[in-house]
């Protein structure tokens, strides 16, 4: 099944935020991980609509803003507090370890940054903020 993928970059040439390279890789990695295999579930219930995964990158004088939002099942196999998502271990998946979110939560905090999650009406937002003041 394929998923189309949209990468939308508006950040300001002069944008600096310090990061490790191979976390922002693995922040990325998983996140986007999570959307495909929540688009991957939707479909087996429902068969018939454009998969998709958008990932949104923007900046203003303090902060960037990073937003992956997703069509897929979105949080609807999780009933507890949202923030439970983040504890290591915790998954709603068959084959999943739950490690996933805790270390992309990880990486958020290393980089002075927050994390929150949204159901959207068709799927998921992820929205993560660095303050570019604090890196």
């Amino acid at each position: 099944t394929s998923v189309n993928i949209r990468l939308v970059n508006h950040l300001s040439k002069d944008v600096v935020l310090k990061f490790d390279n191979e976390q922002f890789n693995r922040l990325f990695f998983n996140l986007i991980k999570n959307s495909v295999e929540s688009i991957h579930q939707k479909a087996e219930k429902t068969s018939n609509f454009d998969k998709k995964i958008s990932v949104e990158i923007t900046s203003n004088n303090d902060h960037i803003l990073i937003n992956i939002i997703d069509n897929g099942i979105g949080f609807e196999n999780f009933k507890g507090d949202i923030k439970e998502i983040l504890h290591p271990y915790f998954t709603t998946k068959k084959n999943g370890t739950g490690l996933g979110l805790s270390i992309v939560n990880k990486i958020v905090n290393d980089h002075n940054g927050t994390m929150k999650f949204f159901p959207i009406k068709e799927g998921a937002k992820v929205e993560i903020i660095f303050n570019l003041n604090d890196s």
